[in-house]
C-alpha cells in the first residue's frame, strides 16, 4: 500500500486588507504643478459697485485687496524590501499587487495631508510673514455632537449660503465623515421619507448626496482614522471644491529594484511623490464636529 502524498495546493490570490483604494479628495480638488520649495497662492478681496448718477463725475477708483497664502511641499514615500524566500512558494510573484497597495497609502496620505489642511493655519501675506487661523480667518465651526441632524444641516447649508458660496460660481460642496454619521443620516425622516424630500441618493447602500451636498466617507475603526478625534469629538468637514488647492511638485513615481545592494536576495520597491495642501478661503470650509462612539 503506498502512503498518500502530501500535496499543498498554493493560491494564486494574495489577499488584501481592507483600506482606502483610492484618493477621495485630490480627485475633487484643483491640483497645481509646484516649481520650488513654496508656492503661493494669490486670491482677490471683495469688490463693490457704486452708483455715480451726476454729470462729468471725476475718477474715484479703489485700490483693490489681494490675499497671498504659502504651500509647503511633503514628500512621501511607501517603500517595502521583500525577500525573495517569502515569495519563492508562491503561485505568482506579488511584487505588482504589492506595488499598487504601495499606491493605496499614498492616496490615503494624500487625503490626509488635505484634511489637516482645512483647518490648519495659514502663513500669508507678502513674505508670508503673518498667519490666518481657521477661527481668526471666519471659520465656522457646527456644533453636532448631539447628533448630525436635519437641522444641523441646514445650518452648514446656511452658513454657505449666507457667505454666496455655491450660488453662482460652479462649485460642489463636499461633507467629510465617518459611517457613524452616515447611520445618523439614514435615520433622518426629512431627508430618507418621500413625503419631505427627493434629493436624497443612495447607491448601493451609502449615501452619496444630501440636500445636493456630497457625502465622502472615513472609516472610524481603521489604525489610522483620518478624521481627528480628540475627547471622543470628531472633526468632520464640509467644504467648498474651491476651498482648498493641492499642490504637486513630483508625480507619483514607482521603483522596483531587484536583488537590492546590501541585502540578500531581496527586492526593492519604492512609491515617493511630493505634495501639499493649502486652504483657499474660511468661508468655503466649516468644521463639523460630532461624537465619535
Amino acid at each position: 500500500m503506498i502512503d498518500n502524498v502530501l500535496i499543498t495546493q498554493f493560491s494564486n490570490l494574495l489577499h488584501v486588507e481592507a483600506q482606502q483604494m483610492r484618493t477621495r479628495l485630490m480627485g475633487r480638488l484643483q491640483v497645481v504643478p509646484i516649481t520650488g520649495d513654496e508656492w503661493a497662492y494669490d486670491g482677490t478681496g471683495k469688490l463693490e459697485a457704486k452708483t455715480i448718477n451726476e454729470r462729468n463725475p471725476k475718477i474715484d477708483p479703489t485700490n483693490p485687496e489681494f490675499t497671498r497664502r504659502r504651500m509647503l511641499r511633503d514628500r512621501i514615500v511607501v517603500e517595502l524590501i521583500v525577500d525573495n524566500r517569502d515569495v519563492r512558494g508562491m503561485f505568482e510573484n506579488p511584487n505588482s499587487k504589492l506595488v499598487r497597495d504601495c499606491m493605496f497609502a499614498i492616496y490615503r496620505k494624500a487625503d490626509k495631508i488635505g484634511i489637516d489642511a482645512l483647518f490648519a493655519s495659514v502663513a500669508t501675506g507678502r513674505r508670508f510673514t503673518s498667519t490666518v487661523t481657521f477661527a481668526g480667518g471666519g471659520g465656522k465651526t457646527v456644533n453636532a455632537t448631539a447628533g448630525l441632524t436635519y437641522a444641523k444641516l441646514l445650518e452648514i447649508k446656511d452658513n454657505f449660503k449666507g457667505k454666496e458660496v455655491g450660488q453662482d460660481a460652479p462649485e460642489n460642496i463636499l461633507i467629510g465623515c465617518s459611517e457613524q454619521e452616515e447611520t445618523q443620516l439614514f435615520n433622518i425622516t426629512q431627508l430618507t421619507s418621500g413625503d419631505f424630500s427627493r434629493n436624497y441618493v443612495v447607491d448601493k447602500g451609502q449615501v452619496v448626496t444630501v440636500m445636493g451636498m456630497d457625502i465622502i466617507l472615513f472609516g472610524s475603526q481603521v489604525d489610522n482614522p483620518q478624521l481627528a478625534v480628540a475627547s471622543s469629538v470628531r472633526d468632520c468637514f464640509a467644504m467648498s471644491t474651491m476651498g482648498m488647492v493641492y499642490g504637486m511638485s513630483k508625480d507619483f513615481a514607482v521603483k522596483v529594484l531587484p536583488d537590492y545592494p546590501g541585502y540578500v536576495e531581496s527586492t526593492y520597491i519604492q512609491v515617493l511623490g511630493e505634495i501639499g495642501a493649502v486652504r483657499c478661503d474660511e468661508t468655503r470650509v466649516q468644521k463639523v464636529q460630532t461624537t465619535a462612539s
